[in-house]
């Protein structure tokens, strides 16, 4: 009997630390999963912090407390980060300017926009209440502190004159859009278009609306919530300066200035001419010589947590159909299509077509003079490829799900207000 007790006794005991050397497993399965996406999360931040402390530090715009305290804490070489600290949802929202903010707020300045650009607007509550609070996986994400009009808003004298901003961010593409939708914006408010300097632009466009002394620090700022979306309310603003923080993707925000952007983004004389040499030795090989750029984005939207944010990358068979597509708007054409991209290696290997072309190794201003001067355009996604098709104004077509439907990224998305009228979406 006494034997029998013994054996029980050392069961329950087996029993005990099997069930706990279960839970010890999982556990650490789930920390060493968490560890991982938080790993991917702080790669994310880190790949995008030189623009994020660039605008911090050189430009004149007021930044929450808890977003100059991450800062510093860069600017230390911490390397403790959490997804659901104030700091990261607030780089975050600068990032992809999608705050929580559904305001529609009434001035008093009308706009002379295209009648097919302006609609009535609606409160974005009652459009889509998932508009309002954004979310970044499953938690609303806060956003920076907001900007409220009271009645000590500085108000301009009668005939004075009023300037127009916009706060640059990210790479060239996401720099073009921002100078573009505030020229428009101002142009139709009968404002000043301004900006303290070129950034990206510089080294590449002929762009003229510069000045590196003005002061916009006590400007008031205008925020847009969508950032690829038309949004009346900045059709109408305050009677003062305006500097607006936001994205601007829309080609609605400048298609009353559509001449004068083009004229702002010509390319300077050094890559002009660099350009024409290349592009006219492709020339030259055949006649009807029909040359199509194509830029393929990959890279790191191939990484986990791009993925998961809503970004779609092209496979092998978009360009299959889209090299057909072309071909038949183009009957009677030779074509060569000229590649970029950021992985060259996966183009080499599945873009196969014989009147495909691999552009050399470059920098990004020679890529983007060299498929802006081609005849038309196929691209995957992207604002630089979409600036490239904007300026060849040829055929255009693009990949339809650079944007994954119901995805968080697609909630500031609106693909009319994206993609020009006359562009062809293709799918894989």
């Amino acid at each position: 009997m006494t034997r029998l007790l013994f054996i029980r006794k050392k069961l329950k005991l087996f029993l005990v630390c099997g069930v706990l050397a279960l839970v010890y497993i999982s556990i650490s399965f789930r920390i060493l999963t968490f560890l991982k996406s938080e790993s991917l999360l702080v790669k994310f931040e880190r790949n995008k912090m030189e623009h994020v402390l660039w605008t911090a530090q050189h430009k004149d715009i007021h930044l929450p407390q808890t977003f100059q305290t991450g800062l510093n804490d860069i600017k230390g070489n911490k390397s403790k980060y959490s997804s659901n600290s104030s700091y990261t949802k607030n780089v975050t929202n600068l990032l992809h300017i999608l705050p929580a903010d559904n305001d529609i707020l009434n001035h008093d300045t009308t706009t002379q926009f295209p009648r097919s650009v302006v609609k009535t607007a609606r409160p974005q509550n009652e459009a889509n209440n998932t508009d309002v609070n954004v979310a970044r996986g499953s938690s609303r994400v806060d956003a920076p502190e907001q900007v409220h009009h009271n009645d000590s808003t500085p108000r301009a004298a009668p005939n004075e004159t009023l300037f127009l901003t916009g706060t640059y961010f990210g790479r060239l593409g996401n720099n073009m859009f921002i100078y573009a939708a505030v020229v428009g914006l101002a142009r139709a408010l009968k404002r000043v278009p301004i900006f303290k300097d070129g950034y990206l632009m510089s080294n590449i466009l002929q762009i003229s609306h510069v000045n590196r002394n003005i002061d916009t620090s006590k400007w008031l700022v205008e925020k847009q919530i969508k950032y690829a979306t038309f949004e009346q309310n900045l059709t109408t603003l305050p009677k003062t300066n305006v500097s607006i923080y936001g994205a601007l993707q829309s080609w609605k925000y400048f298609e009353n200035v559509q001449d004068e952007i083009r004229r702002e983004f010509t390319l300077n004389l050094t890559l002009q001419k660099e350009r024409d040499a290349v592009l006219a030795a492709y020339r030259s090989r055949l006649q009807n010589h029909v040359l199509v750029g194509v830029h393929v984005r990959r890279g790191d939207l191939l990484e986990e947590v791009y993925v998961r944010w809503g970004y779609g990358v092209a496979n092998k068979s978009f360009f299959a159909n889209a090299f057909h597509k072309m071909r038949s708007l183009l009957p009677g054409q030779n074509i060569t299509f000229l590649v970029s991209s950021d992985d060259m290696p996966w183009c080499k290997n599945n873009l196969d077509d014989p009147s495909v072309q691999l552009l050399s190794n470059g920098s990004t201003e020679y890529h983007f003079a060299i498929l802006s001067g081609c005849d038309h355009v196929i691209l995957t996604g992207g604002t630089f490829g979409w600036w490239i098709a904007w300026l060849v104004n040829g055929i255009t077509i693009y990949y339809e799900d650079f944007v994954r439907k119901g995805s968080n990224l697609y909630k500031g998305f609106s693909e009319e207000d994206y993609y020009p009228s006359g562009w062809i979406g293709l799918k894989n």
